[in-house]
């Protein structure tokens, strides 16, 4: 696996037939051939030698039919597409995704045992990339033993995505649904009406000030790699400094806004919300975000709720900004109730 091509807006990436690796699968399957004709002219052609040859030449021919396969991955962002040729002995392949729906790439690998010859057992691990799409069945490439050619692909590919997920407009609007394959346990219900229920009184906010925030609401879309499933982690800041904290599956915090510094962090995130509240947009529904590594705000007032969201690495990139600034003490307020989590 090896990158050819690569610029702003294209990549392509090319595994090609390693001819070495025929070389073994050729000569079993030759083997079986000869095997079976010689056995046939000297009048020993049963069962036991048939069956035998066509395992060998079953072993051989299906190793070889393996490597004789070649891929053509190229990823346009112009184009929004990722696409897939795999060249096989039985003709070529395709699939294809658009890059915008793209949820998730990761190496996956797979181990299989062998006997060396010196007669102990050996691994043999062998490497290929994983793509997970909205609304599509995930695709995995051919597998390789080349570790370094995969993981090159795969930074590569991560840094045209990251790009992309820039530039997209749809990383600057609300999300579009509820979330996909979201697992909820009901404290996490629990926890998200109680956050809903607040009012601005309570919160100190002032009801006649229709725009003044009194409460913010951050959710960030995360995957899980071995299941594919989408989860969030929701945090909230509100004006008194109280804070909390809770994962989609549960096992949340509340009440860190006990601890001074926790405190500071939500008045302030309060505060920078005011000056994000023109360019959010207004909320009708409670929803969580749709695509793993989306940052949303839902940012509470008297008048209302509104929601801005953006990409993690695009907000990790601009911390200086009031989103960015946000997203740091968000953070801050996570570490409290990770460490509170793990003296439990």
């Amino acid at each position: 696996m090896r990158v050819t091509h690569q610029t702003d807006t294209e990549l392509v990436i090319q595994s090609f037939v390693d001819k070495q690796k025929l070389i073994f699968p050729g000569a079993l399957l030759g083997l079986a051939v000869v095997g079976l004709g010689i056995a046939a002219i000297a009048g020993f052609l049963n069962g036991g030698v048939v069956f035998i040859c066509l395992l060998v030449g079953g072993l051989g021919g299906s190793s070889l039919l393996g490597a004789l396969k070649s891929e053509t991955l190229t990823l346009d962002r112009t184009a929004d597409q990722i696409r897939c040729d795999r060249k096989t002995p039985f003709g070529t392949q395709h699939w294809q995704l658009p890059i915008s729906t793209l949820q998730d790439v990761s190496v996956v690998d797979f181990k299989r045992r062998h006997k060396k010859s010196d007669g102990n057992q050996g691994t043999l691990w062998f490497y290929s990339l994983k793509f997970v799409a909205q609304d599509a069945q995930p695709q995995t490439l051919l597998y390789y033993r080349d570790r370094d050619g995969v993981q090159a692909a795969y930074q590569a590919i991560r840094q045209l995505w990251s790009r992309a997920a820039q530039q997209s407009p749809a990383s600057v609007n609300r999300p579009s649904g509820r979330g996909l394959g979201f697992v909820v346990s009901p404290a996490y219900e629990r926890w998200r009406e109680t956050i809903w229920a607040i009012q601005p009184e309570p919160a100190e906010g002032a009801s006649e000030e229709r725009d003044r925030v009194y409460g913010v609401l951050m959710d960030v879309g995360m995957l899980d790699a071995s299941t594919s499933e989408l989860w969030a982690i929701s945090l909230s800041a509100f004006r008194s400094g109280d804070a909390s904290f809770c994962p989609t599956p549960g096992s949340g915090v509340v009440g860190l806004g006990e601890k001074p510094e926790v405190a500071a962090a939500a008045e302030t995130i309060v505060q920078l919300a005011q000056t994000v509240l023109p360019q959010a947009s207004p909320l009708d529904a409670d929803i969580l975000p749709d695509q793993p590594n989306l940052v949303q705000f839902t940012l509470l007032t008297p008048g209302g709720a509104y929601i801005v969201a953006d990409n993690l690495q695009k907000l990790l990139q601009n911390r200086n900004q009031p989103l960015g600034q946000m997203l740091g003490q968000f953070s801050l307020i996570r570490q409290f109730a990770e460490q509170i989590l793990d003296q439990r």
